[in-house]
């Protein structure tokens, strides 16, 4: 009551009010595929067959501080830095690559940068259950002899339980990454090749359960775990003053 946030608190009636600032770290990992939207490379006499027949998959480690304010009752924003662990593995095996003695194979792209975004959370629910959906805008800026850039955004729809000091929810994650590498790439017995590659999300659905535990009105824990054409988990630690 003493806060000046959220604005507007009238609007939640006599409903009890989470604090409104809140620090928090998470550490997220996700399996996904991807698809080829363009591929070029300079290797003369040599062509490619159709790229969508090359296989793409992505791991992601991702770890970041989060800092977080309820704006108005059923509005929060946030903003997240920190950093990720990108590998992706370019499988060149089923496509026809024509001028070229030997097959490529799997080839590694792998990556490490400093992460940051922000997003907001619209929210509404009673003591016994709640709804929201979270939309998080993240870019990544990275490091190394090859040129990357990876932007994101997500939108996360749930409805959740409320039991005593424990929440489980359902929902999913709506998910849209665009990574692009140039460079020069060192190819079995060609040495280095001048190539550039642009990558979308195959999948940009997957299913999504979890479950927290309130320690206090100061403290959080969150697990989440994300599964269909897309696996994710999420571990998150808030505290809230």
């Amino acid at each position: 009551a003493d806060s000046g946030l959220p604005f507007m608190k009238d609007l939640a009636g006599d409903r009890a009010l989470p604090r409104p600032w809140g620090i928090g770290i998470d550490f997220y990992t996700m399996d996904q595929k991807y698809d080829i939207k363009s591929l070029t490379f300079a290797l003369p006499g040599v062509s490619l067959g159709d790229p969508s027949q090359i296989k793409v998959t992505n791991e992601v480690q991702h770890f970041d501080f989060q800092g977080d304010a309820w704006i108005l009752p059923f509005l929060n924003v946030f903003g997240v830095i920190g950093r990720v662990q990108i590998d992706t593995l370019v499988d060149f095996s089923q496509v026809e690559i024509t001028g070229l003695p030997i097959s490529l194979g799997t080839l590694p792209v792998s990556f490490d940068g400093t992460v940051y975004g922000g997003g907001f959370t619209l929210a509404y629910g009673t003591e016994k259950w709640f709804t929201s959906v979270t939309t998080t805008f993240t870019k990544t800026d990275t490091s190394g002899d090859i040129d990357s850039s990876v932007s994101s955004t997500a939108v996360q729809p749930r409805l959740g339980l409320i039991k005593s000091d424990w929440q489980f929810w359902v929902g999913g994650m709506y998910l849209k990454v665009d990574e692009e590498h140039s460079g020069d790439f060192d190819l079995p017995y060609l040495g280095a090749v001048p190539f550039a590659v642009e990558l979308e999300t195959s999948d940009k659905w997957n299913y999504v359960v979890g479950a927290g535990y309130a320690f206090s009105d100061r403290a959080a824990l969150r697990l989440e775990y994300g599964f269909g054409p897309r696996n994710h988990t999420l571990f998150n630690l808030n505290v809230r003053f």
